[in-house]
């Protein structure tokens, strides 16, 4: 692995580490695939409990993905159900049902421009903290 790929890991580790939201993970990183070619994969965990309300539902959860993500990734895209859990400062550890996205794309600014469009809106319409925010870079056939 050469250098600038080295440094380019590392920045990508301590932004998720800080939560600050990554980008699509820079230059060539050099992977090699055997089959299908690299592609730029984002993974995105929206939380679905409000504090002092109700949870987001389906359909407004599918109307978000109507209205906010197709429209910038028309291609496609995968959400299924998760369960996550979180620690609070306090200790109190707090559960909740979540929708993961899998998103693939070019991995270029202006994609990552619009999943960090997608997050701002997600949590500004159901008063989210925060979306996180996964990339990688698998081998993708079809």
């Amino acid at each position: 692995m050469n250098l600038p790929a080295v440094a380019s890991r590392l920045l990508l580790g301590l932004t998720l580490t800080l939560g600050l939201g990554a980008t699509a993970c820079g230059d060539d990183d050099g992977v090699s695939c055997t089959m299908g070619s690299p592609q730029y994969q984002t993974d995105l965990y929206f939380g679905r409990n409000r504090v002092g309300g109700e949870p987001v539902s389906e359909a407004e959860f599918q109307a978000f993905v109507d209205t906010v993500v197709t429209p910038r990734f028309q291609d496609g895209l995968t959400v299924y159900d998760a369960y996550g859990q979180y620690q609070l400062e306090s200790g109190e550890v707090v559960q909740e049902r979540t929708k993961v996205m899998v998103l693939l794309h070019d991995g270029s600014a202006a994609r990552s421009a619009d999943v960090d469009t997608i997050r701002e809106e997600y949590k500004r319409q159901f008063h989210q903290e925060s979306v996180l925010r996964i990339d990688s870079q698998p081998c993708v056939a079809f």
